[in-house]
């Protein structure tokens, strides 16, 4: 395996891989290269650092000489063009390592390459992919928890912001009537349609799309696995599209940012519950 990795900036990043790509690189990524923190950014925002380094990896000698010729024209990249040889370590093998089964109550999340855990039982099998959402993050991992205790059946539930879909599949699992799956990213709508069908599980009972979707829809319950920042915008709307004493879980909230959160919803909401995971928190709420 051989890596380039090359400094541009943010508005030649499109051009730039598309240029990497076109040469036979298997993978991107980008790092910082000026220390620029990029903190919770608005809704329907994805910025990047102003200065970058892109990295990327190739199979063939050949196809990274291809690149770092074609990178020579390009204005907008840095006059340095690393290359360098990097040793196969099983990386595959230490990837799949970081994501085992894991048990939420009687519901089991697994990835492909491991054996479903409960065959008979209840059970997702979901892979990191395209959109956040996989478990083992503890905001996840607050959600599921919460889920798995909760008694679901025959509500209709709304994810918002439901990346991979995971939550969505979990409240279908655990007897929800009618879930609406939203995000504003279009790869989150495509995994959640993926991992939909990965798990056989009939679309009759999803609702998937962008935000719009909701219009004239009231829900018995809303889960929105986001950030603060986002959450403080959201309070009204969340009221308008849950039922009289409908419940509300917002997670992705920093500990000491709990406070505020639960302050500012009590002007629409009653505070249920707060519970943590490793510097992260998940509150309930019910509509007053």
């Amino acid at each position: 395996m051989h890596q380039l990795r090359i400094q541009t900036n943010a508005s030649a990043v499109e051009r730039v891989e598309e240029l990497l790509f076109n040469c036979g690189a298997v993978s991107i990524s980008y790092l910082d290269a000026e220390d620029e923190p990029i903190l919770e950014p608005p809704i329907g925002d994805h910025p990047l650092w102003s200065s970058l380094y892109i990295q990327a990896h190739f199979v063939s000698e050949e196809e990274i000489k291809l690149a770092s010729k074609a990178l020579f024209n390009e204005t907008a990249v840095g006059s340095q063009i690393i290359v360098e040889q990097i040793r196969d370590e099983g990386w595959q093998e230490k990837f799949q390592q970081q994501f085992n089964a894991m048990q939420f109550g009687d519901l089991w999340i697994y990835p492909s390459w491991e054996d479903n855990p409960a065959p008979q039982g209840l059970s997702i099998q979901l892979d990191p992919g395209l959109a956040f959402g996989t478990g083992h993050h503890p905001t996840t991992h607050l959600c599921l928890c919460w889920l798995s205790q909760t008694k679901l059946d025959d509500l209709d539930i709304i994810d918002f912001g439901c990346g991979s879909g995971i939550l969505a599949l979990a409240a279908a699992l655990l007897n929800a009537n009618h879930v609406y799956a939203v995000d504003i990213d279009p790869q989150a709508i495509t995994a959640t349609h993926q991992n939909i069908e990965k798990n056989h599980l009939a679309n009759r009972f999803f609702t998937i799309g962008n935000i719009n979707i909701l219009d004239n829809i009231h829900a018995d319950m809303i889960i929105a696995n986001i950030l603060a920042a986002p959450l403080f915008e959201l309070r009204d709307k969340f009221a308008q599209h849950l039922k009289p004493s409908g419940v509300l879980l917002v997670s992705g909230i920093l500990n000491d940012q709990v406070d505020s959160i639960i302050q500012h919803y009590t002007t629409n909401f009653i505070h249920l519950d707060t519970s943590s995971n490793q510097g992260w928190s998940a509150i309930s709420f019910m509509l007053r």
